[in-house]
């Protein structure tokens, strides 16, 4: 199906869509620079405001347990990124083979735009895990090169491998030996540090 003709000087709807985009992720961009130091805090609140969002708009348990990384999942897909959301039995994986938002801020700076944080990694990471523990969920990831992997899943049941059942991992999956595996665990070479977050018991 084709995009139909705009009207002459008229944006097209991909210009919109892109110009859209394009002011979400240059205001992430100049509140991360204006927090500074902060950035930690303002993201865990962030968080708390995701998860109170989700209580509210959510009624379903498992819509709600569904929620951070099918949040995170309807991101990626915002920005074009090849990734896999998969659930069973009380368990969520995604995985990331190539993450569309780190390759929007590489076209972004080059663009001009002014990036604090090194990868996008640095604010995703520790927003999932807290959110995860304000919905008293359990969460585990590891990184790759401009992909990821994730588990989440009830603290009552078994501990997930962090590969979904029947997964097929492709380029850009994970590489990493030593990334995180749990929240305030030791990151490998390039990940990211997830909070130390209190679990659900």
């Amino acid at each position: 199906m084709t995009e139909p003709t705009p009207a002459p000087n008229q944006p097209t709807d991909r210009e919109k869509y892109e110009f859209v985009l394009g002011v979400y992720f240059r205001t992430q961009a100049a509140i991360e620079k204006y927090m500074g130091d902060r950035l930690p805090e303002w993201t865990a609140h962030v968080a708390r405001m995701n998860a109170d969002a989700a209580r509210k708009r959510l009624k379903d348990p498992v819509d709600r347990e569904r929620s951070v990384l099918g949040g995170l999942s309807a991101m990626l897909d915002v920005y074009g990124s090849d990734k896999t959301f998969t659930e069973q039995d009380g368990a969520y994986w995604l995985e990331v083979r190539r993450c569309g938002i780190y390759d929007f801020r590489e076209r972004a700076r080059e663009q001009g735009v002014e990036l604090t944080l090194e990868t996008p990694c640095e604010f995703c990471v520790p927003l999932h895990y807290h959110q995860a523990a304000g919905l008293e969920m359990a969460v585990a990831h590891e990184l790759g090169h401009r992909g990821c992997r994730w588990v989440c899943h009830r603290p009552g049941i078994p501990t997930p491998a962090l590969t979904a059942p029947g997964a097929v991992t492709g380029p850009g999956a994970v590489t990493e030996p030593g990334a995180v595996t749990e929240p305030g665990a030791v990151t490998g070479p390039g990940s990211a540090t997830a909070p130390a977050v209190e679990q659900a018991p």
